[in-house]
């Protein structure tokens, strides 16, 4: 602030030096010619030499402020861009599934930060600029009122089509915006691991190279329609620029021609000339300026977004875990049809739990529910007596966590992906090598040069490891592990592991696990024989429930399933 002071201060000494200096030079010479005494030549060398040493060292000073300026920027660009970045925690996840949020959200995390620091800048800019033009205005209304009278018609007219022009640049950002979105999706596409075998194999290249010509081909059309307006806007703002300094020189030689001395008429031209360039800068800041709050403005809403879940002052959940009730739990993701349906259960402290249904049973959205990603819609669910919407969703999750069947891995080393942090002591290692033998795949990190150091993905290094779908999932399981839920949910764990490693990782997790409370939600019955208790849902209702052998003696849906999956997995015919 310091420093947009001085800049203030400087910009008004800096366009009066050169008025004062013509002034002065002018006016020392026509003295000299009136007067009979030699003129001081070297007095008038002397006080000009001072009078641009003082431009000079402003302007040096000005060089290393700009410098302090870009640092400045830099970190201010940069922690904005956290600040975005840190407000998705805030943010309640049903956000996400929004197509405008997301549009929105692109927009203020790839300018955001960078429109609003503009703006700041060019708020103190223009107030620079103001200021300047208003000390000039001072001399220039000495001689004429009409040229002010000029100058601020053109200004107002001028700053009015630049408002249109930033309302129509808005109107062009929102409407691109959605399929601009489309052919960001598309350009990923073929930068992502996991597409380029389907690319290189298939004519799934062809099909979002489509995509994104047909989105591009919409952006276009908003672009001919909205842009044709905002050029020919544009050119008539330039054509007022253009005219202003013909204009102000037109007014001084009508009105005042004939009074002025030849010393006034050159610091009037210097004048002239010198708000003239002011006024060119001062409407392309305001042009910038009105651009730049347009966008700020999105940016800004971004930040006022505030999460039902996420961001109440909730009741900070600090117990152990013992008790997991739900009673009478519905939910509905668009309010018609029903995802969950009256749903009870009840789980204690180190029971193993198991989730079994066909696709689209409701499993996963109970997940979200215990994970508190949502609330239910009636009903109520408890952890040890408390209701979860009374409490802090982030310190539920810090005692309820989840490994999803699609897990996200990081371009860091193995320990890190597993640890979700920097490894910083002997015990953090001690608890990677814990979650890599619970999940099955310490005997091949090992294998690895680097072990638990080596980077995961070849993003950044040809020596990194790429893991298979079986060992991406086995990864996650030990991500989890490493978190210490006291609830552990495993959402189809072992969908991409064959029988064999699938009963070999159930073992492992039951045996190392055994002090710990599970989840397992899968559509394998084959992986709930041991579960204390088994939950099949179906069209997201629980139709049956019960130990393993009370559902197989029930004769119900539940035993027919599990032998027809036995069938399969034996060899026989699914369909007997």
């Amino acid at each position: 602030i310091f420093f947009k002071i001085y800049g203030v201060l400087s910009g008004i000494v800096k366009s009066l030096i050169p008025i004062y200096a013509i002034n002065y030079i002018t006016s020392a010479y026509y003295e000299s010619l009136e007067s009979t005494e030699p003129t001081n030549i070297e007095k008038i060398i002397i006080n000009v030499i001072i009078i641009f040493s003082v431009l000079v060292v402003l302007l040096i000073i000005d060089y290393f402020i700009s410098i302090y300026n870009n640092y400045v920027n830099r970190n201010f660009q940069a922690r904005m861009s956290i600040k975005f970045y840190n407000k998705i925690g805030k943010i309640d996840y049903e956000f996400y599934e929004n197509p405008e949020f997301l549009n929105d959200y692109i927009r203020s995390i790839e300018m955001g930060s960078v429109n609003i620091q503009q703006s700041a800048e060019n708020t103190f800019n223009l107030i620079t600029i103001i200021i300047q033009c208003t000390s000039i205005l001072t001399v220039l209304l000495v001689i004429h009122y009409a040229v002010i009278i000029f100058i601020v018609a053109v200004g107002i007219i001028y700053f009015l089509i630049r408002i249109k022009m930033s309302k129509l640049s808005k109107e062009y950002q929102t409407k691109r915006q959605p399929y601009y979105r489309r052919t960001w999706y598309s350009n990923r596409a073929f930068t992502l691991r996991d597409s380029i075998s389907d690319i290189k194999t298939t004519n799934i290249d062809e099909l979002l190279l489509e995509n994104n010509d047909n989105s591009y081909d919409e952006i276009i059309k908003f672009h001919d329609d909205i842009i044709k307006k905002r050029t020919f806007l544009s050119v008539f703002c330039d054509i007022l620029i253009t005219l202003l300094y013909p204009g102000i020189v037109a007014i001084l030689c009508i009105i005042a021609i004939d009074t002025l001395e030849i010393s006034s008429f050159a610091t009037l031209t210097i004048a002239a000339t010198t708000l003239s360039s002011y006024i060119s800068e001062l409407a392309m800041v305001l042009g910038n300026l009105a651009d730049n709050n347009v966008e700020s403005d999105n940016a800004y809403k971004f930040l006022e977004k505030h999460g039902i879940i996420e961001e109440k002052d909730y009741k900070i959940f600090k117990e152990d875990f013992e008790l997991l009730e739900i009673k009478n739990a519905s939910f509905s993701y668009d309010e018609k049809n029903l995802a969950l349906n009256d749903i009870s259960m009840k789980i204690n402290k180190g029971e193993k739990i198991a989730i079994v249904g066909i696709n689209g049973a409701g499993k996963t959205t109970l997940v979200k529910l215990l994970l508190r990603l949502y609330d239910v819609d009636s009903g109520d669910i408890y952890i040890n007596g408390q209701n979860y919407r009374l409490l802090n969703a982030k310190s539920i999750r810090k005692k309820v966590g989840a490994v999803f069947q699609n897990i996200e891995v990081y371009a860091l080393t193995i320990a890190e992906n597993i640890l979700l942090h920097e490894v910083k002591s002997q015990k953090d290692i001690d608890l990677v090598h814990e979650a890599l033998k619970f999940a099955g795949l310490y005997d091949y990190v090992y294998s690895l040069k680097n072990n638990i150091n080596t980077l995961v993905t070849r993003e950044f290094s040809k020596t990194g490891v790429v893991f298979s779908g079986g060992q991406m999932q086995k990864l996650a399981i030990a991500r989890g592990y490493a978190q210490n839920y006291q609830l552990f949910i495993l959402d189809e764990p072992s969908s991409a592991l064959d029988p064999i490693a699938e009963a070999k990782i159930y073992e492992n997790m039951l045996e190392l696990g055994k002090d710990k409370t599970m989840i397992f939600i899968s559509h394998r019955l084959t992986t709930t024989v041991n579960a204390d208790r088994i939950y099949l849902f179906e069209n997201g209702k629980i139709i049956e429930q019960g130990k393993h052998q009370d559902l197989i003696a029930l004769d119900g849906k539940y035993k027919r399933m599990f032998e027809s999956q036995a069938i399969k997995y034996l060899g026989g015919n699914y369909e007997e």
